[in-house]
């Protein structure tokens, strides 16, 4: 037997695989592949279940806007008034159609305040309850003669005069679309319409002073868009046009404002708002007419339970 050389490494001859368990390796690494493959397309390929589908205990995802079920608003109108009055002495015999701006110098701005209170007992009701006041009285020397009810005021006599308004109403609406960002609703009220006028020259002992009241049922609708949690914007529109009994009367309300959530429970208001109301009473007790425009910037803070 010969010996080894030392120091040179032994080669040792290179063994064939077998071309069956090479084949076998190839497909069983194939197969796992394609296994492997279609179980991510079908996981990828499933959707999530959506809000919808999702079952009743699942949480659902929040909403833009936390809603609340009770609301508080304050709010104040810088707004410019104009205001057309006539008191007839009877339904048969027209006064004088006077402004009351111009011809007895009452106010045609005023800063005026206003309160509302929404409850929302579910998902699609609203109750509001809302009013306000304005009241307004001056000293002024009238330059024409002037038939108010049944006194006749003279040129260059000085009128005491005081014209206020009241009104209060309850207003039910019901939300007809609810999305995430989309909330806009139909809305039934009554408002109860308070006038009061009075003019007075103290040197002659004349006063005339007059009221009336009158309930008028209002249609409206009103939304509001989220675009996001912070920021939205809101519009309201309610009116109505109705003859009751000798009694014929138009109310327009107005308002569109974009509102800033500072937290769940307050929100700040900037808009604008538009209030029309025109009176025609041929009733025997107080004939005549009544319109006032009040329009202007309108600014609010809401709380919310």
């Amino acid at each position: 037997m010969g010996q080894r050389n030392a120091g040179v490494p032994e080669v040792i001859p290179e063994r064939d695989i077998p071309a069956s368990l090479s084949s076998s390796l190839v497909s069983s690494v194939a197969v796992a592949l394609v296994m492997g493959l279609t179980a991510n397309l079908a996981h990828a390929a499933d959707k999530k279940p959506t809000n919808d589908k999702l079952p009743d205990w699942a949480p659902k995802p929040k909403p833009h806007v936390i809603e609340d079920r009770f609301r508080v608003e304050v709010m104040g109108v810088g707004a410019g008034l104009d205001t057309q009055l006539r008191m007839d002495p009877s339904p048969v015999t027209a006064g004088t159609l006077l402004n009351a701006e111009d011809d007895f110098g009452l106010d045609d701005s005023k800063l005026l305040p206003l309160a509302e209170i929404t409850l929302l007992p579910g998902a699609r009701h609203l109750i509001r309850l809302s009013g306000f006041g304005l009241r307004r009285s001056a000293r002024n020397t009238i330059d024409r003669t002037i038939v108010f009810d049944d006194q006749t005021y003279l040129p260059n006599e000085q009128v005491d005069s005081t014209l206020n308004l009241t009104m209060l109403g309850l207003t039910y609406g019901y939300s007809i679309v609810q999305l995430r960002s989309v909330d806009i609703a139909l809305t039934f009220g009554i408002q109860v319409l308070e006038v009061e006028a009075n003019a007075e020259v103290k040197s002659r002992v004349i006063r005339d002073a007059e009221t009336g009241v009158t309930p008028l049922p209002l249609i409206g609708v009103e939304g509001r868009y989220d675009f996001n949690e912070r920021w939205s914007v809101e519009a309201r529109l309610q009116y109505v046009s109705v003859e009751i009994d000798d009694v014929e009367g138009s109310l327009m309300d107005a308002r569109a404002a974009l509102t800033w959530r500072m937290n769940p429970h307050l929100v700040f208001g900037l808009g604008y708002r538009n209030f029309n109301v025109d009176v025609d009473s041929r009733d025997l007790d107080t004939p005549g007419i009544f319109e006032l425009d009040m329009a202007g910037p309108l600014l609010f803070l809401r709380a919310s339970l």
